[in-house]
């Protein structure tokens, strides 16, 4: 007669690559979002600014609708000036009319600067215009760009690429621990949980670093610099968690002189693992696992192969306990009751 945790781990287990194709999806999707941000976008948005910086103030008589490559200083005078802020973020802005009776229309600033503060209705100003669209306001000796300048546009999706690299890194190391590790429980260990951890922080850092450096490669610089203390951390965090002993206090291996039949499964990608078998007979011989209790039903031993590398309580399953085992470089589960677990490892000593 199997468990309901018997049931369940080995309903689990067979299907990781169901598991698997979740952080999959998500590290591919990442990785070429980023991809896209720092290949393509960032490249375009660098040029954008470096054209706009190099262009000079068209010859001749400005066009109010033009979309040159040069600049047009178009004449106007303000109309109204609204403040940013309110409901929604919402950017100040300059309400203006160019000279020659055209409509009156806003403009958006970045932020409320010098320039905002000290124009007023009737104040004549000089919007610049670049391929089509409003990108400066300049009155006097004062300029301050609106929101459509061309200007350090390359921040944020430097910024977001920068973010989403070791992202898409971390949940590729969990689609490879989840393919390696099929039984539920084991996606909350400390070889996933570590590395998950260490991937946000250097996220985190990514995604700041080019908002407050100057420069693509200051921010690099900087999450390749976290990427080193941070990195260090999590393995010393898992070398530790991986030297810590394989049983829990109190759960001593206990050889049995006899067979000894309860309910557990055992879980991976191995020859002696298979479906409909929930029951685990320990025994001098060793370990195997049945199709049942009673005599006769089929077996199939575990080898001696097989090596314990910690016990831990299986996560959300109150009662049930895990062995995680190593048959060569495949990694095995074996999932039990707590009280069953001494004949476990007394039987794959």
């Amino acid at each position: 007669m199997r468990t309901g945790a018997g049931r369940r781990a080995e309903g689990r287990g067979r299907g990781p690559s169901a598991a698997v194709a979740t952080p999959v999806a998500l590290s591919l999707g990442l990785l070429v979002v980023a991809g896209c941000l720092l290949g393509w976008y960032v490249p375009g948005a660098l040029a954008a600014e470096a054209a706009y910086r190099s262009a000079s103030f068209c010859a001749g008589r400005p066009e109010p609708e033009g979309t040159r490559e040069c600049l047009d200083a178009v004449p106007g005078t303000v109309v109204a000036k609204e403040p940013g802020g309110g409901r929604g973020p919402r950017l100040p802005g300059l309400r203006w009319a160019a000279d020659g009776g055209s409509a009156a229309s806003w403009v958006r600033l970045e932020e409320e600067g010098a320039l905002f503060d000290a124009l007023a209705p009737g104040d004549r100003v000089r919007v610049v215009r670049w391929r089509g669209e409003e990108r400066a306001v300049v009155a006097g000796p004062l300029r301050q760009e609106t929101s459509a300048t061309p200007v350090d546009g390359h921040r944020l999706p430097y910024a977001v690429g920068l973010g989403l690299v070791p992202l898409g890194g971390v949940f590729g190391w969990v689609a490879y621990g989840w393919a390696r590790r099929p039984e539920g429980t084991a996606r909350a260990s400390w070889l996933v949980s570590v590395p998950m951890g260490c991937g946000l922080v250097l996220g985190v850092v990514g995604f700041f670093g080019p908002m407050v450096t100057d420069g693509l490669l200051d921010a690099l610089l900087l999450s390749v610099g976290a990427a080193v203390p941070v990195l260090a951390a999590g393995v010393w965090l898992l070398r530790w968690r991986q030297a810590r002993p394989a049983a829990p206090p109190g759960i001593l291996p206990r050889l049995p002189g006899r067979e000894r039949s309860f309910p557990g499964v055992v879980v991976g990608a191995v020859p002696y693992r298979a479906a409909g078998f929930g029951t685990l007979v320990a025994g001098p011989e060793g370990l195997a696992v049945a199709a049942g209790a009673e005599p006769g039903a089929a077996r199939l031993p575990v080898p001696r192969s097989v090596a314990v590398v910690r016990v831990r309580p299986r996560a959300g399953e109150a009662g049930d306990w895990v062995v995680e085992c190593r048959d060569g470089e495949r990694e095995v589960l074996v999932v039990a009751a707590k009280e069953d677990l001494p004949w476990i490892l007394g039987a794959l000593q």
